[in-house]
């Protein structure tokens, strides 16, 4: 399927799927929209992760490929739920092509073909400038948390948890194969959590030598006990002889545990690593325990930053599929200019017991939002209350807004801890 976009300005741009032999092409567009060069390594291995049909492009009459976007068919942890997810990325246009209907086109393409193929109700991405993807109906429904702790064996308060059945080992970096059923045991517990198959377990370790910017190879602990492994964490390491003492930085890239103790064990070891000054936690849930175990906070300075977008594709069967915390009775009048089929009044039942159902409906509206609104609320992180105060939605039945943003509203807190 092709979409033809154009302005009184500009040629027309022929959005299709891309074939094998133009990835070299592929390649030239991402490295001029982000500013980067990718070497033949990276390139070789960013190749297989992206599927048949789904890799697009805009090409002007003069066969100019002018932009590219891509999607992986992703299975998405949502509250209650894991459910199949369009995972948008490598969106990108040409610099002498911005501003002239080439990411207009490439989006509503790419958002036609996902409701056409029917797999997934809903797309997530990451946005390098989140201001562009509201205008698409992408909702902010996460945030990271980042810190920076400097070394400190005491770094933890004396009561975080413990357990003396707890050993640290080393891993091969490349070794996902240990470290996965960890992983894939975690992901229906906490929303924002992708499902890893093969290909995504390698690249959440990928360690490509012209990406480290004078970084030590990816490194991995375990936390283990003689049941096996309740936790690991991968780092790199960037020595500093430059002030005189040694002020290295330990970047950790993720943390995963089954429980509280392995968590506080492994951040222990990375919290107090010989010849390093600081560790740089990139990306942490904004829930996590290690708010309350850190002997001083205010020290770390902490910083929210935006992850996760989620965008519903189809509003009933996004809404149908995911879990609530307290039941819900409610019709919500949804704008969605960009697909049509989303625009009307739903009606969504459900509650903590059993499957909920979401159709549209005659009724007249309890709440009236955007879609753009309704995926920010979608992973159970965001309070649609908080998006009320704010004068982004509207209560026409009084109290169904409190009883409505209670059961959307999800613990534990949404993540996301791979950059797709």
């Amino acid at each position: 399927m092709a979409v033809t976009s154009s302005t009184s300005s500009s040629p027309p741009y022929v959005v299709r799927a891309l074939a094998e032999d133009e990835w070299d092409r592929v390649i030239e567009v991402d490295a001029h929209a982000f500013g980067i060069t990718l070497d033949d390594e990276v390139s070789r291995a960013q190749r297989p992760l992206h599927e048949p049909g789904r890799l697009v492009g805009a090409v002007d009459k003069r066969d100019t490929l002018a932009g590219i976007a891509s999607a992986f068919s992703f299975e998405l942890a949502v509250p209650g739920s894991i459910v199949p997810a369009a995972g948008v990325s490598w969106v990108g246009v040409l610099p002498v092509h911005r501003r002239k209907g080439v990411l207009r086109a490439l989006m509503t393409h790419q958002l036609t073909d996902v409701h056409r193929r029917g797999r997934e109700a809903l797309a997530v991405l990451w946005a390098s400038e989140p201001a562009i993807y509201g205008r698409f109906g992408y909702g902010l429904a996460s945030r990271g948390l980042s810190l920076t702790v400097p070394r400190n064996p005491r770094a933890l308060r004396a009561d975080s948890p413990t357990d003396p059945a707890l050993r640290l080992r080393l891993l091969a970096p490349d070794d996902w194969r240990t470290t996965a059923p960890l992983y894939d045991a975690l992901v229906p517990t906490r929303p924002g959590l992708l499902a890893r198959d093969e290909r995504w377990h390698a690249r959440a370790m990928s360690d490509h030598p012209s990406m480290r910017e004078g970084r030590s190879a990816l490194r991995c602990v375990l936390a283990e006990d003689d049941g096996g492994l309740r936790g690991y964490a991968r780092y790199t390491t960037k020595p500093d002889w430059s002030s005189g003492p040694p002020q290295g930085v330990v970047a950790v890239r993720e943390v995963i545990a089954s429980d509280s103790a392995a968590k506080a064990t492994l951040y222990r070891y990375l919290f107090d690593l010989d010849l390093m000054g600081t560790t740089e936690l990139g990306n942490c849930p904004v829930d996590d325990p290690v708010l309350f175990w850190l002997a001083d906070l205010p020290g770390t300075s902490p910083r929210l930053f935006d992850a996760l977008h989620v965008r519903l594709v189809d509003v009933g069967a996004a809404l149908a599929t995911r879990g609530y915390a307290e039941p819900v009775d409610v019709v919500l009048e949804v704008t969605d200019p960009a697909c049509p089929w989303n625009q009307g009044r739903w009606r969504l039942q459900g509650g903590p017991d059993g499957p909920a159902t979401c159709d549209l409906t005659g009724d007249a509206a309890d709440l009236s939002l955007s879609v753009t609104d309704l995926g920010a609320v979608y992973l159970g992180g965001i309070s649609l209350a908080d998006l009320s105060a704010a004068g982004r939605v509207r209560e026409h039945r009084p109290g169904s807004l409190a009883a409505t943003s209670r059961a959307l509203e999800w613990t534990p807190k949404p993540w996301c801890p791979v950059v797709f």
